[in-house]
């Protein structure tokens, strides 16, 4: 305010009062920044264009009428009403006014007495500025901080599942192991572990909430997910909805993971399926997007560059304002009871949050909805083609003694049977103070320990770091209802570290020990 001052008084030292004018009337006359003067009275003296823009009102409909209650809600008015009575100012409050169309406008409003040199006041000055992006990025921020949280707690709870499940898997496999297929119990049991594998795979879900989920990348070609996305889609689809794929050639490359794309890319086609129970049509388009500064801001984490952006489009029942803003909220679902966890477009939010993009969702009532994901782009193209791993069959241990470190007691029972039935000894401890004695005192005859990582009192990193400078060079598996990314880059480094996520079968087991005691370099 002082440069202008300082200016002004330049231009009126020189004499020349039509620069000093032509400033002024650009100043007012912008259409960013709404002015308006109203007189003693409340009768609209001038209007300038940026307040014609904002409250959809022209000059001519408000000059010579007076400040009108319908513009404004009955509490702003009243405070303006006050401020006119009183001389008061009022600065940068935040109010909504109700435009000529109808619709409600967010401004930042300030109002301020004007006064000649005498001190009287001839006029009171208004000024309005838009509001709606400031509170566009206050409710990203919000929702971020509360997608955060959420999945913070889901870790939590999906860690402390697992857990369960592994005790849960375990047993039920043993069981099965010791009837024959035609038993009358075997249809129980498989109900049993299929259930209990569901279990797992809704944890799974759950940890891609978190916000330290991470999963094993890779450079991929996102038109050859979409295809496999869709090889497995046509089945479950009848022949009412027409399926279409827009693929763009040459499109660039991404860095992720295959299958949490796929999971999320399936996720919306069946929720799309859903939304179309009397037929439609379903397009999945693929296209390479520059993100500049004409792009609206849709998300906290849109940052500038090259994207790979995917599209699947349905013509089903749609949702309104409302639903659109909860869809990506956990256990918010539109679906009957019994129908669907909640988790679903959760666990989508997750994996594009995790991958570094971010999702838009655009829907009308009737008409239908599109999803747009957004991928950061790493090279020009990739071929399609992707490749898949042989599963090799584990070989029993040959007695060596592993030792076992957990909290849970179940994972201690269970873990032990596994071991004995794959040809190894196995020695348990329920904490750290009792495994740091076993090791102690059995120190040459132990092969392997088992590590807990979230244990009460000392952790298994804390753990680690004992018997590090005991034994340097003794394989450590450590274990845990969280994924890999709990551990910092020192340990996943540690040729002599190996992880194994919770719930873990009796075969990943036996794979694991494999590399261990017959691969040791791999």
């Amino acid at each position: 305010m002082d440069d202008f001052r300082e200016l002004f008084a330049k231009i009126q030292k020189s004499g020349n009062s039509r620069d000093y004018l032509d400033i002024m009337e650009a100043i007012l006359e912008n259409d960013l920044v709404g002015f308006a003067v109203i007189d003693l009275d409340g009768e609209y003296k001038a209007f300038n264009r940026g307040a014609e823009k904002l409250t959809g009102f022209s000059k001519s409909e408000l000059l010579g009428s007076k400040l009108d209650s319908a513009l404004y809600s009955e509490e702003d008015y009243e405070s303006i009403r006050n401020a006119l009575s009183g001389d008061i100012d009022i600065r940068n409050r935040e109010i909504k006014i109700r435009r000529s169309d109808g619709r409600e406008k967010e401004l930042i409003f300030s109002m301020s007495p004007q006064r000649n040199s005498d001190g009287a006041i001839t006029c009171y000055l208004q000024i309005l500025i838009d509001n709606s992006q400031k509170k566009h990025l206050q409710d990203l921020l919000l929702h971020s901080q509360k997608m955060e949280t959420i999945g913070e707690m889901a870790g939590g709870i999906a860690h402390d599942f697992n857990n369960l499940l592994e005790g849960i898997l375990g047993y039920t496999s043993f069981m099965m192991d010791l009837i024959e297929p035609g038993h009358e119990l075997w249809t129980y049991l498989e109900i049993v572990e299929r259930s209990a594998r569901k279990a797992s795979e809704l944890t799974e879900r759950l940890l891609t909430l978190s916000s330290n989920r991470t999963a094993e990348k890779s450079i991929l070609n996102c038109n050859a997910l979409i295809r496999e996305v869709i090889k497995l889609f046509e089945k479950t689809i009848d022949k009412k909805i027409v399926l279409e794929t827009n693929l763009f050639r040459n499109l660039k490359a991404i860095s992720g993971s295959a299958t949490q794309l796929e999971q999320a890319l399936l996720n919306i086609c069946l929720n799309a399926k859903d939304a179309m129970p009397d037929g439609g049509k379903l397009v999945v388009t693929s296209a390479n997007i520059e993100v500049d500064d004409s792009y609206p801001k849709i998300s906290l984490s849109m940052a500038y560059g090259s994207y790979v952006r995917i599209s699947i489009s349905d013509t089903g029942i749609g949702m309104d304002e409302r639903t659109v803003e909860k869809i990506f909220e956990p256990f918010f679902t539109t679906k009957a009871r019994g129908e669907g966890t909640g988790l679903g477009l959760n666990m989508v939010y997750g994996i594009v949050h995790n991958h570094g993009g971010f999702i838009d969702v655009y829907s009308e009532v009737g008409k239908g909805t599109t999803f747009n994901i957004y991928l950061r782009a790493e090279k020009d193209d990739l071929p399609e083609e992707s490749d898949e791993r042989e599963r090799i069959a584990y070989k029993p241990g040959e007695g060596q003694t592993v030792l076992i470190i957990d909290d849970e007691p179940m994972i201690l029972d269970i873990g032990s049977e596994m071991l004995e039935k794959l040809g190894y000894k196995a020695l348990t401890a329920v904490n750290s103070e009792k495994g740091m004695k076993y090791f102690n005192d059995r120190i040459d005859e132990i092969s392997l320990i088992i590590l807990d990582i979230i244990m009460p009192g000392e952790n298994g990193k804390e753990v680690l770091d004992k018997i590090r400078e005991i034994r340097k060079e003794i394989p450590v598996i450590l274990s845990s209802g969280y994924d890999r990314s709990i551990l910092d880059r020192k340990i996943l480094d540690d040729a002599n570290i190996h992880f194994m996520q919770k719930p873990y079968s009796i075969g990943d087991l036996g794979l694991m020990l494999n590399r261990i005691f017959l691969d040791p370099e791999e």
